[in-house]
């Protein structure tokens, strides 16, 4: 005979005696085992859902960025800038002044090959300008340029309207409720980032776990 079925009930038996010792009731054990065997799988399948939830966010928070980038390039439609990182970089040296190319790539959360290609296309137009760091000779500091402040006010109109845009059909309860969950999100990968600076990917999970 095979006893697979038992060799399944086993590890249940076993659970059931270590909270039951003193009942060793076949009905009860039966009761027992319907309940906990369905809290179990409620417990998997709210994992499964909440896994599926993930990759959903991730992939909508992914379709909205392609979205706005492509509303961009058309309002930049015959201008000087090409995307809206762009706009946002000039946006950038205009309200906070001249900082490295560095602070200002990090400023707009790019990888450092992506800002220094904004950076050079930028200082190619004109639109901004580098002059020694004074705390360090051998770092550059970047600030706007007058060109750069009137491109970045001729196309502030648009980028507004890109950016109507991209909120939809929200009404302003929803912008503010979502407004508050991106910014929770990114305290939270700022954070990320910054622990997980010199990890591998095995190591960012790892993290992101731990501060869960």
């Amino acid at each position: 005979m095979k006893y697979e079925l038992l060799s399944e009930l086993l590890p249940w038996l076993d659970a059931y005696e270590k909270t039951n010792a003193q009942r060793a009731d076949p009905q009860h054990f039966a009761v027992w085992l319907a309940r906990h065997a369905s809290r179990e799988e409620q417990v998997e399948n709210t994992r499964a859902k909440r896994e599926e939830i993930a990759v959903d966010i991730s992939k909508y928070l992914v379709f909205m960025n392609r979205y706005v980038r492509a509303y961009g390039r058309r309002a930049l439609d015959g201008t000087e800038l090409s995307t809206p990182d762009d706009f946002a970089y000039l946006a950038v040296l205009l309200f906070n002044g001249p900082m490295t190319k560095i602070d200002l790539i990090h400023h707009n959360r790019h990888e450092k090959p992506t800002g220094m290609e904004i950076i050079k296309r930028l200082l190619e137009l004109g639109l901004v300008e580098q002059k020694d760091d004074p705390d360090d000779r051998r770092s550059k500091r970047l600030s706007i340029s007058e060109a750069g402040k009137n491109v970045y006010l001729k196309q502030e109109k648009d980028m507004q309207a890109l950016a109507n845009v991209a909120v939809g059909n929200l009404n302003q309860a929803e912008q503010l409720l979502l407004l508050q969950l991106l910014e929770k999100l990114e305290n939270f990968h700022q954070v990320l980032q910054a622990k997980s600076k010199n990890a591998g990917f095995d190591g960012i999970v790892t993290f992101a776990e731990e501060m869960i």
